[in-house]
């Protein structure tokens, strides 16, 4: 990522996300499962996952460079990059006569980060680095501003489905199959960063979205076709999961240098904090397409795509740069996309 960006660059996938929702649908509805399962049949799926996770790339500093005597104020954001991770989901199934029963279980981990950032004014101009309700001015070269993101600025969150499969249409080699069931979640952001004058002063700042485990209704429709050695799923799902969020914004002002060295404590003076707790109701779309290949009678592998959307997420404050901004409760709708391998073992 470029340690400067423009004040209007996020990343979107709202588009993809359609497209893929759209993708599966057709799939669900149109055609189904080929092969009915057999009663008493378990089998058990491990998807490795490479995933991308949009919409939060949070603006977190606003550089300044200001020419006095013209009035002029050059203005670039920096912004937190979600770094592309792998991660894992596994689905347990049990095949009964009138029901399938099924157990998924998707984990999702990301480290967001940005490029160590330093500054200084030549002395004909003043730079200064902007975060929530507060900046450091450099006047001079010997003035040094510097920014950088500590460790444990991450993105967690997993889900977990206890639900029912009832088939509602089926053909020789296809079906349709309506889903329900319960949904636990949990999510939790976490952002450290450390912003000031080299050797002077400076701020620790600290901001976290916690959350109890939220549970709510799932429904959805799942779809398969079959030809030869080979299946086509499509899958489409919607949840509200239910439950409350602590939201923590710190910020601590220190004098004298700053060590990254593990375990350094700086020369606290001063010690802000912000702490909120409310209840939400999080709206959580997901959407499958996933081709397979049977090996044999019981295993099989193959290759998909997943996308989730989490709509209005309650996300931590003091975080955007601007006046009183350190006591801003922000929300922001993550999509996590990923490209994902199949593992299938039926017994």
């Amino acid at each position: 990522m470029r340690p400067f960006q423009s004040l209007q660059g996020t990343k979107g996938a709202g588009g993809a996300f359609a497209v893929a929702v759209r993708a599966a649908l057709a799939v669900a509805v149109v055609v189904g499962a080929g092969g009915a399962a057999r009663a008493g049949e378990w089998s058990v799926e491990v998807q490795p996952m490479f995933m991308e996770i949009y919409g939060h790339d949070q603006h977190v500093v606003t550089v300044h460079r200001v020419d006095p005597d013209a009035r002029f104020d050059d203005k670039t954001a920096v912004r937190l990059d979600t770094d592309s991770e792998l991660q894992y989901r596994t689905e347990i199934r049990w095949v009964r006569p009138s029901w399938t029963w099924g157990l998924d279980f998707l984990w999702v981990r990301a480290a967001q980060n940005a490029s160590p950032l330093t500054a200084a004014s030549s002395g004909s101009d003043e730079v200064v680095f902007e975060v929530a309700d507060q900046g450091f001015t450099s006047t001079g070269p010997s003035e040094v501003l510097f920014y950088n993101v500590l460790e444990d600025t991450t993105i967690e969150s997993w889900t977990l489905d206890l639900y029912g499969l009832k088939t509602v249409a089926e053909t020789p080699n296809s079906a349709l199959r309506l889903q329900l069931g319960i949904r636990t979640a949990d999510f939790d952001n976490d952002y450290r960063a450390v912003v000031g004058i080299r050797d002077a002063v400076g701020a620790r700042l600290d901001a976290s979205s916690n959350y109890d485990r939220m549970h709510g209704p799932l429904v959805g429709l799942a779809g398969e076709v079959r030809w030869g050695k080979n299946t086509l799923e499509g899958y489409l799902g919607q949840s509200v999961v239910i439950g409350s969020v602590q939201l923590t914004g710190q910020s601590r002002l220190f004098t004298g240098p700053f060590d990254f060295a593990e375990g350094f404590v700086p020369a606290f003076f001063s010690d802000e904090l912000l702490r909120s707790e409310q209840d939400v109701a999080i709206p959580i779309t997901d959407v499958r397409l996933k081709w397979s290949r049977n090996l044999g009678e019981h295993l099989a592998y193959g290759a998909g795509v997943h996308a989730s959307a989490w709509w209005d997420v309650p996300v931590p404050p003091g975080v955007v740069p601007g006046p009183g901004a350190d006591e801003d409760l922000l929300e922001n709708t993550l999509v996590f996309v990923g490209v994902l391998g199949s593992v299938k073992y039926t017994f």
